[in-house]
């Protein structure tokens, strides 16, 4: 296998070989992060998840929806911290019972597992769907993260060995844009057999929507690497208006 970097030209690999990239990437942006610089790697997810967040907001928007509070929430939540504005300690209530609300749409039942003022007042009882889903689910793990590292409460034992903030949520996002991408790109498969399955992934590695959606993840984790504390009013400003896929294809992907 050869050695990747998270910034290898993508478009130079052939479909075995990106499949070696995307095998590898999550290892890669993790080792180009110092493990000590807890805002330094919120940032590199942040950006990410902000173009994702907002490809789902354009989607919602075409049928005349929002995405939810808690989302917008802890993506502001997010941004306060990298930015200095705020500690896990102020923010570790909402940390837990958004938490839950993942936890509840996700697994088990939001009537039962997630406090039921808060979902009223962050979701107005409306059940995210899909993507959304993702994306709340990589924040609320972010947020937690941040949480549990400094040694704060937590409803949920499972983060109590949290060290640092992980890259999880790209990969994830990363793997199902790949399986969407399948369809956006209509990519023929003989059958849902392992072995079709990767040679349909194989050919949609090799698409410009595909590639385009891995240049813009390299683009914001070199971004977050050189960024400055003084620039970070703008960055929040300018990645309001990015995307991870080109506006055309926002409905198509949350009708996937």
């Amino acid at each position: 296998m050869a050695n990747y970097t998270f910034d290898t030209d993508f478009s130079s690999l052939d479909g075995p070989q990106s499949g070696e990239w995307m095998s590898e990437l999550m290892h890669n942006i993790d080792e180009a992060f110092p493990k000590d610089n807890t805002h330094l790697r919120v940032l590199g997810n942040l950006l990410v998840l902000e173009r994702f967040i907002n490809t789902i907001r354009q989607g919602l928007a075409e049928d005349g929806q929002q995405i939810s509070l808690g989302l917008e929430r802890s993506r502001d939540l997010l941004w306060d911290y990298v930015k200095g504005r705020t500690t896990p300690d102020e923010f570790q209530d909402f940390a837990n019972d958004y938490y839950a609300c993942s936890y509840a749409y996700n697994v088990g039942n939001i009537a039962v597992d997630a406090p039921r003022e808060f979902v009223a007042k962050y979701f107005m009882e409306r059940h995210p769907e899909n993507y959304e889903l993702i994306a709340i689910e990589w924040s609320s793990l972010l947020l937690m993260e941040l949480v549990a590292m400094a040694g704060g409460h937590l409803d949920f034992d499972e983060l109590e060995d949290c060290r640092e903030v992980d890259f999880y949520g790209i990969d994830e996002m990363l793997n199902v844009l790949e399986d969407a991408c399948t369809e956006l790109t209509d990519t023929p498969y003989r059958s849902n057999a392992a072995g079709d399955m990767e040679r349909a992934m194989e050919q949609v590695r090799q698409t410009p929507l595909f590639r385009d959606i891995v240049r813009r993840i390299q683009t914001d984790i070199k971004t977050a690497l050189t960024t400055t504390p003084s620039q970070l009013d703008a960055l929040q400003k300018e990645y309001s208006q990015h995307t991870i896929l080109a506006p055309q294809y926002a409905k198509a992907l949350l009708e996937y």
